[in-house]
């Protein structure tokens, strides 16, 4: 069964994700990328210096392959070109949306963080976001396909790049297809971008303008949850301390090493109610695979 999910990183993990243009238009089209590789359709996203925002349309277990593809891909790009993964932690979180009033307010959300974050774009310009594509007239040319000097650029197909060229683009050994359009060296969000379901979020131009307006009250609700899927980070010894004490508790020993795989989950859920660590967190304290907590968290 498809359903929303708003996949984001936290930036201050992330700190020098992206650190020059070329690494920015590299994570735009590794959205594209990962679009084609799951299926999954992308709504809205943005991408800043240190993290991105996307929405998507899926299923649960194809988003999460969307989420896992783009943090390895990610990670190969980076250590690709900068010789190491230069201490970039890119950890995406992801989680279900659907209430509607959430969902108008965290797909603009996805759209207006360039704006938000204080840039001096407004969203359908920025290059690095699916802005450009929503409640348009038909007429207008798209920030993609306009170069350095003002020309207008007419897209290409991706299979009629040469061998290099689709490499630069797609920055992994992994392919778009091969009827795909590619401009100026970006993916096009008009191949994978579900404008018409995103559209249909707000219905109205009128709507979708009263939500872009919106100011930071509107986004509160987005923040607290982002906050609550990420779960809190505290000081290690003290975290240590919460789970031995957790686990002489419920099991009568002080730490999680004679304890049963099994009895490890209870103890990761035990403490993600109580204390609402992180998923990362948990995971190092219980010697638990993230993905698989993730499953038990839930």
């Amino acid at each position: 069964m498809k359903n929303y999910y708003h996949m984001f990183a936290n930036g201050a993990d992330a700190k020098n994700f992206i650190t020059s243009e070329e690494e920015m238009v590299s994570a735009f089209n590794r959205v594209g990328l990962c679009s084609s590789l799951t299926g999954v359709s992308v709504l809205s996203f943005s991408i800043e210096d240190s993290h991105p925002h996307i929405l998507l349309w899926g299923t649960d277990r194809d988003c999460r392959r969307f989420k896992d593809y783009y943090e390895d891909i990610s990670s190969r790009c980076i250590a690709r070109r900068r010789g190491s993964l230069d201490g970039v932690l890119l950890h995406c979180e992801l989680y279900e949306v659907t209430d509607l009033s959430y969902l108008r307010n965290v797909a603009m959300y996805t759209v207006i963080q360039a704006t938000k974050d204080g840039k001096a774009v407004m969203p359908y310009d920025y290059l690095y976001g699916s802005g450009a594509l929503y409640f348009r007239s038909g007429r207008y040319v798209l920030p993609w396909n306009i170069d350095e000097s003002g020309n207008v650029l007419e897209p290409v197909m991706f299979k009629n790049l040469s061998f290099r060229e689709k490499r630069s683009v797609c920055g992994s050994t992994f392919q778009i297809p091969d009827e795909w359009l590619v401009s100026n060296g970006y993916i096009l969000p008009t191949n994978y971008v579900d404008v018409g379901r995103f559209e249909d979020i707000y219905r109205t131009h009128n709507c979708y303008r009263v939500f872009m307006a919106s100011g930071k009250d509107k986004y509160k609700d987005v923040l607290d949850k982002m906050a609550s899927v990420r779960g809190l980070m505290i000081e290690d010894i003290e975290a240590r301390r919460l789970c031995e004490t957790m686990c002489l508790t419920l099991f009568g020993r002080k730490g999680t090493r004679h304890i049963t795989p099994e009895e490890r989950i209870v103890l990761a859920r035990e403490l993600h109610r109580h204390y609402n660590l992180s998923v990362r967190q948990l995971s190092t304290l219980t010697k638990l695979p993230e993905e698989e907590l993730r499953k038990y968290l839930a």
